[in-house]
């Protein structure tokens, strides 16, 4: 499995894909982020990050502004548990 989520997110990380930054009312949000994991006192207008055309989240973290600018995704370990996968992992410089 390792192996696999390796190569797969280097895949991505290998498109070049620009990070986006957008602000959007959150009546609107729902349909492109899932906000089940909002904080009640969420404000009205979210900030929505898009890596391309792969991902979008609401955030509130910094960003890099293109994947190129992360490194090579290397997996040191995972586990899951009561019903969490979760990754430990490091970027290297590519």
């Amino acid at each position: 499995m390792m192996t696999e989520v390796e190569r797969r997110t280097n895949e991505v990380i290998d498109r070049h894909l620009p990070v986006t930054i957008e602000f959007v009312p959150k009546a609107e949000a729902g349909a492109i982020v899932d906000l089940s994991k909002l904080p009640e006192d969420a404000s009205e207008t979210l900030r929505i990050v898009r890596v391309g055309d792969y991902d979008a989240c609401a955030c509130i973290g910094a960003h890099v502004s293109n994947t190129s600018e992360i490194g090579r995704f290397k997996l040191l370990n995972y586990d899951y548990t009561d019903g969490r996968l979760r990754l430990r992992f490091k970027l290297e410089n590519a």
